[in-house]
C-alpha cells in the first residue's frame, strides 16, 4: 500500500500522500518497539512475511525523508532495519541462498529463501546503504547473486523457485511475482548505485522472463514457468509447492497473489527508462521506446524522444528538443554483452565505448539534435544444469520455436457464485512439433558463423508471441529418443556431451526470443561432433 501510494504522489503531487505516510510511520515509530514486525510467539506485532519483507517499508520511510526532511524518519528506519531479516549477513554468509527448501519449515525457520522474499528481499542491503553507507551491503548483494547463479540460476535471469528456492534444474518452476519484484528491485538498485550490472539484470528479466507468462490479453497468467517447458496442462509436477494447476494459464489458479502484481511489471519498467543524474544531467540506463520531459541544468526543460526497437534491434536514436540551447550531461549505458558500440551525433562519429560502461556526452544540445547509439549483436553461449547451452544474443535468450495447440478448459464455479465473476476456467497448451533436440558442439563453437539469424522486424504492436516473434535463428539438431517426458515436465536434460543417437540425422531448428514462447526448450544438450 506505500508502494501504492507512491505512485499516486508521484503522478499527482497529491499532498494528502504525505500527510497519511507521515501518520502512518509516526504510529510505526510508536508501536514497533512493543509489537515488532514479526511478533514474538505468543507476542504481540506482525507476520513472518513482514520480517523477511521490511526492505520495502524502509524504502518508502527513506522516500519520504526524501521529500520532507523529518529526521525522526531515520530513527524509524534504524529500528526497521534491526527488526528486518538480516540480509546483509545472510548474503555474506551465503549458505542460506546454497540451501534448497523442502518443506515450510524450512522456509519458516529462516533457512532457505521464499522465492518472492528473495526477488523483494536482495534490494534490502542497498536501501539501508543510503542511510548508513556501510560497503558490506554492495558487497553482499554482489555475492547473493554470483550464489543464486552458482547453485539456483536460470537462463531467463531469475531462479528455480517453486515457492521455495529449488537449485537450477530446468524443469523447476519461477513465480510470476519473482519477476515482477525482481525487476522492480533492479529498478532500485540501479536507482541507488548506477552500476550496470543491474541494468543488464533488469533487461534481461523483463525481456525474456515477464512476456512469457501472462497471456496477450492479460486475462491470464501462469503461476509458475518452466525454462524448459513443452507442456503446459493441468498435471502435477515435481515442484516443491505443486497443486497440479499452477502451471497453467489462469485467473487465480496458484495463489492470487500473481494475479495482483502481474500489472506492476512493465509500468514500473518505463518509469525507470529516464533517470536524473547527480549532475543535473539524465541517464538512459535501460533502453526502450519513450519520451520524457524533464528539469536539466539550471532548470531549463528538455525533451528527449527516444526511437527504437530494442531489445529486437541493436539502434537506438534519441531526439533533443528544447526551446533554447541548453548544457546538460546525457548519460547512455553499455552493456556488458556488447564488446565495441558506437555513438553518432548529427550523423558525425563522436565515440566508439567498449561495454561495461556509461557514457557520459556534456555538451549544448540544441532542438533537433540526434544522437544514435548502436550496441551490436553477437551471438553467444551460456551454460547451466548438466552443462546444457542457451544461445543468447543482446539482452535476448533464444529458445527452440515448438507449434503451439491452444485450449480452453471450462470449471464450474462453486455454488451461489456467478461464473462469470470468477473466471474459473483456464489455457493449456500442447506441443505440435518434436522438442527433443540436442545442438552441435561445432555449432556451439562457432555461431556468428554456423547460425543464420532471419530478421523479420517488428510487425506488431505485440511481439511477445510464437506469431510475431521478430528474430528466428536457424541452426542444425539432432533429436534424442532418450529424452522424454517425466513428471509431465521434459526430463532432466541429458548431461553434455551426449553421443550422437543411432541413426540419428541431423536437422534444421529455429529457435525464437525466449519472451515469445509459450512451449520451448532453451537449455539444451548438445553432441560433442568435432570428430
Amino acid at each position: 500500500m506505500l508502494k501504492i501510494l507512491q505512485q499516486h504522489y508521484l503522478a499527482t503531487g497529491d499532498q494528502r500522500v504525505i500527510k497519511v505516510m507521515t501518520n502512518y510511520f509516526r504510529y510505526q515509530l510508536k508501536k514497533l518497539p512493543e509489537a515488532p514486525l514479526q511478533a514474538p510467539r505468543g507476542g504481540a506485532g506482525g507476520s513472518w512475511w513482514a520480517r523477511q519483507r521490511g526492505g520495502d517499508n524502509l524504502m518508502s520511510v527513506l522516500w519520504l525523508y526524501n521529500i520532507t526532511g523529518e529526521k525522526w524518519l531515520l530513527d524509524l528506519g534504524d529500528l526497521i532495519y534491526k527488526q528486518t531479516l538480516p540480509h546483509t549477513d545472510y548474503f555474506l554468509k551465503g549458505d542460506v541462498l546454497k540451501l534448497q527448501g523442502s518443506h515450510w519449515d524450512t522456509i519458516y525457520e529462516d533457512r532457505a529463501f521464499h522465492c518472492v522474499n528473495l526477488a523483494q528481499g536482495i534490494k534490502s542491503p542497498l536501501i539501508r546503504y543510503q542511510q548508513d553507507h556501510d560497503k558490506r551491503h554492495l558487497q553482499a548483494v554482489s555475492k547473493a547473486f554470483l550464489d543464486i547463479e552458482t547453485i539456483h540460476g536460470q537462463p531467463h535471469g531469475l531462479y528455480g523457485g517453486d515457492e521455495g528456492l529449488h537449485g537450477w534444474e530446468l524443469h523447476r518452476g519461477s513465480e510470476l511475482c519473482s519477476a515482477i519484484e525482481m525487476m522492480f528491485s533492479l529498478e532500485k538498485m540501479l536507482e541507488i548505485t548506477g552500476d550496470i550490472d543491474f541494468a543488464d539484470r533488469l533487461e534481461k528479466v523483463a525481456f525474456n522472463a515477464l512476456p512469457t507468462q501472462c497471456t496477450d490479453d492479460y486475462y491470464a497468467r501462469q503461476y509458475f514457468q518452466q525454462a524448459n517447458q513443452v507442456l503446459v496442462t493441468d498435471h502435477a509436477r515435481s515442484f516443491f509447492d505443486d497443486n497440479g494447476y499452477r502451471i497453467v494459464y489462469g485467473l487465480l489458479q496458484g495463489y492470487p497473489c500473481c494475479t495482483c502484481n502481474l500489472h506492476q511489471g512493465w509500468p514500473k519498467f518505463v518509469q525507470h527508462l529516464w533517470m536524473a543524474s547527480a549532475d543535473r544531467g539524465l541517464a538512459a540506463l535501460v533502453y526502450g521506446p519513450s519520451r520524457v520531459t524533464a528539469q536539466v541544468a539550471d532548470g531549463q526543460q528538455v525533451t528527449i524522444i527516444e526511437k527504437t526497437n530494442y531489445p529486437f534491434e541493436d539502434t537506438i536514436t534519441f531526439i533533443i528538443k528544447s526551446e533554447n540551447p541548453v548544457n546538460f550531461p546525457l548519460h547512455l549505458r553499455v552493456p556488458r554483452w556488447c564488446r565495441q558500440a558506437k555513438i553518432v551525433i548529427n550523423g558525425k562519429e563522436y565515440s566508439r565505448p567498449d561495454g561495461g560502461q556509461v557514457v557520459v556526452m556534456k555538451r549544448s544540445w540544441k532542438s533537433g539534435d540526434q544522437i544514435q547509439l548502436t550496441l551490436p549483436m553477437t551471438l553467444r553461449s551460456s551454460h547451466w544444469f548438466e552443462r546444457s547451452a542457451a544461445i543468447e544474443r543482446g539482452p535476448l535468450v533464444y529458445a527452440l520455436r515448438i507449434e503451439e495447440h491452444w485450449s480452453e478448459v471450462e470449471l464450474s464455479a462453486p455454488k451461489g457464485v456467478p461464473k462469470d465473476a470468477m473466471h474459473r476456467g483456464y489455457r493449456e497448451c500442447l506441443p505440435g512439433s518434436p522438442w527433443n533436440f540436442a545442438l552441435m558442439e561445432t555449432t556451439l563453437n562457432d555461431l556468428n558463423n554456423k547460425v543464420k539469424i532471419i530478421d523479420h522486424g517488428v510487425q506488431s504492436e505485440n511481439p511477445w508471441n510464437l506469431t510475431n516473434a521478430p528474430i528466428e535463428l536457424e541452426l542444425q539438431g539432432v533429436r534424442l529418443p532418450e529424452w522424454t517426458l517425466y513428471n509431465h515436465s521434459a526430463g532432466p536434460v541429458p548431461r553434455s556431451p551426449v553421443r550422437m543417437p543411432n541413426h540419428g540425422h541431423l536437422e534444421t531448428i529455429r529457435l525464437i526470443p525466449y519472451g515469445c514462447s509459450t512451449l520451448r526448450i532453451v537449455a539444451f544438450p548438445w553432441v560433442n561432433d568435432r570428430r
